[in-house]
Order: C-alpha cells, then sequence, then structure tokens
C-alpha cells in the first residue's frame, strides 16, 4: 500500500504539541524532484510568512498537528484516529500525508511547522485582515503537486477540501489524465464537517489495511459536498 492524501489547512491552529527530540521530520527535498520547484516553494513560503499579517508564532510543531483542529479533522480526533494515524506516519512510509496552505503552499504531515494566518480564500483574507496567498501560489502550486505525485509515484490519491484548494489539484495533469485518484469537496460552510466521517473512514481503512472497503464504499472519482 503506497497512497498519498491532500487535505486542507484550517483557521484554529495548534502549536502546543512539541516535537519530540530524535523525532523523525520531513524536509521538502523528501517529496519534490525539481530543483527549481524546491527553491520556489522555498521563496513563497518565505515571503508570505514574513508579512507581519500572517501573525506567524514561535512554537514548532508537526504540521499534522498543527491542523488537528479544524473541521474536517474533527472525527479523527473523536475517534482517537488522529494518534494512530501520526504513529503510523512516524513508523513507516507507505502513507504520505500533505496539507494545502495557504501559507506553506503545501507541508507534509512530518514537516516541521508554526501558526500562522493566511488563505487562498480572498472573502476570508478580506473579512480577517490576513494575506491572500492564491495569486502568489497560482501555477507554481499546480507544478509542485504534480511534482509529488510524479517522484513518491503512489499507487492511490486522496483528495479532501474547500474549493479554494482543491482546485489546486483540479489543475494538475496527474488529475486530468490519472483515474487513480478521489476528490472529496466542500462547497458551503458546513462542507468540511460533511467531509470528516469520509476521511475517517478513509483513516480507518488505511490502519485497517483495507483501502478496497473504502474504494467501495466511494468507488466515484468526484463527491461535492
Amino acid at each position: 500500500m503506497h497512497i498519498v492524501i491532500f487535505s486542507s489547512c484550517c483557521k484554529t491552529k495548534d502549536d502546543t504539541i512539541p516535537i519530540e527530540p530524535g523525532s523523525k521530520t520531513i524536509e521538502p527535498t523528501h517529496y519534490l524532484g525539481s530543483r527549481d520547484l524546491l527553491e520556489r516553494l522555498i521563496t513563497i513560503r518565505e515571503d508570505i510568512l514574513k508579512d507581519p499579517k500572517a501573525c506567524v508564532g514561535n512554537r514548532t510543531t508537526y504540521a499534522f498537528d498543527l491542523y488537528r483542529n479544524g473541521h474536517v479533522y474533527a472525527d479523527l480526533l473523536k475517534k482517537d484516529n488522529h494518534a494512530r494515524m501520526k504513529e503510523g506516519l512516524l513508523s513507516g512510509d507507505s502513507v504520505q500525508w500533505f496539507f494545502l496552505s495557504g501559507g506553506y503552499g503545501v507541508i507534509q504531515a512530518l514537516e516541521k511547522a508554526k501558526k500562522y494566518q493566511a488563505t487562498f480564500s480572498k472573502s476570508i483574507a478580506n473579512e480577517r485582515k490576513i494575506p491572500f496567498t492564491a495569486n502568489k501560489w497560482g501555477e507554481t502550486l499546480v507544478q509542485i503537486c504534480d511534482d509529488i505525485i510524479r517522484k513518491l509515484n503512489p499507487s492511490r490519491i486522496y483528495i479532501f477540501g474547500s474549493q479554494d484548494y482543491t482546485r489546486f489539484i483540479e489543475k494538475t495533469s496527474f488529475w486530468k489524465e490519472n483515474s487513480k485518484g478521489k476528490m472529496f469537496k466542500s462547497t458551503g460552510s458546513s462542507g468540511a464537517y460533511c467531509l470528516s466521517p469520509i476521511l475517517n473512514d478513509l483513516v480507518t481503512a488505511i490502519l485497517n489495511n483495507d483501502l478496497d472497503a473504502f474504494d467501495d464504499k466511494y468507488p466515484n472519482k468526484f463527491y461535492k459536498q
């Protein structure tokens, strides 16, 4: 089993769980093959996070823990699957989890991360007076996501998130040309809550080593909540 998950970041970020000394961490060189895209990823991240409106925090945690209080991850916490999935990510590399992020562009679950405020949604950016970054990432993020898939070459790909985030995936070559991906997209204010039980179903299937059960339950390539 070798799968990749992409999911959205969230407004509420939790930097209270430190990375234990000596614990496994991931760098972008692990998942990007293109040196040019690696440099652009780092440059754009630095440009966004130096903006005072991004309100970057001082504490460092795993990206997987930073976003754990988001609505789409609610069922993972309630069912205790978040902790079990984190243990699985730390102990192996058969699952690669990435978060689409207004600040980081895309960030691997075991990458070091800090609190920040930035978004791909123009309306949210205006409402909260935080950086709007969709234009900054633009085609670069599309190319980065394609490069991740080329390098990791997973057997299955699952995407969860709001339309402001999933649109970067929908523009990739792998999504347009390949049938091995499934997308679960939210559009309304309650959409993330609707995705939460589906994401928990996926994690349960991964932990039980029974992805066929998940794919049988959700056989289509695209679901819209």
